[in-house]
């Protein structure tokens, strides 16, 4: 459904099947036509201006999206250029499938915009500079930025988040990403969780931080 510009709703439709079938395959799933279908379908609501986004669905103001398990939604606004269809779209629907395919509960934050982020930016080359500056890895898994007012925090904890999830999905691939996002939805510890999805070598947070750091160019 559409008000007012059929042409972008089909545009704006397009471009997600593209992205979900690109997003499920990252997670390591080949077999996903039950989701999304029928009563079970996400709508996509594009709000006329940035205010009307944001007195709607109470975001904060540097929020430019956000996506609602719950009411199976994706919620901005319009947009110049390619900024919701290349960006925006991908990061929401990604928090939306991650959800639906491995359950919302017990997913750290971390974890959740991470995965979101790299999607948005599927380009590596932007995702895996060696930050300025980081966050030691076990205090970025505790962290809750969602009410954060101090942008340059919150930019770093998203960019940060997605540096490790870009690693683990390029490295070792989505269906072991998979596996540790499954293991933490059970209840298990982040340790036990990564021993779960790479044996071999990352079996410990410290082990995580340390072949991350190693990965990226100096």
């Amino acid at each position: 459904m559409h008000v007012g510009d059929a042409k972008l709703a089909q545009t704006v439709s397009d471009r997600a099947e593209a992205f979900y079938t690109e997003i499920a395959g990252d997670l390591g799933y080949t077999r996903y036509q039950k989701f999304w279908l029928w009563d079970n379908r996400v709508k996509i609501l594009i709000y006329p201006t940035a205010q009307a986004f944001a007195e709607a669905c109470h975001a904060p103001a540097w929020a430019a999206g956000r996506a609602s398990s719950e009411r199976h939604e994706i919620a901005s606004y319009r947009q110049s250029g390619e900024s919701f269809l290349s960006s925006l779209l991908p990061h929401e629907m990604s928090h939306l499938i991650l959800g639906d395919f491995i359950g919302r509960d017990h997913i750290p934050l971390w974890l959740n915009e991470g995965f979101a982020q790299w999607e948005q930016n599927r380009n590596p080359s932007k995702t895996t500079p060696r930050p300025a500056r980081a966050f030691a890895l076990k205090d970025l898994m505790d962290m809750d930025v969602r009410e954060d007012r101090d942008v340059t925090r919150v930019a770093l904890f998203y960019a940060q988040s997605a540096n490790i999830v870009g690693f683990l999905i390029n490295t070792r691939g989505g269906e072991r990403f998979g596996t540790l996002c499954r293991s933490l939805r059970d209840g298990k510890t982040i340790d036990a969780s990564l021993s779960a999805a790479y044996p071999d070598d990352l079996t410990t947070v410290d082990a995580l931080e340390q072949k991350w750091l190693n990965s990226l160019p100096r």
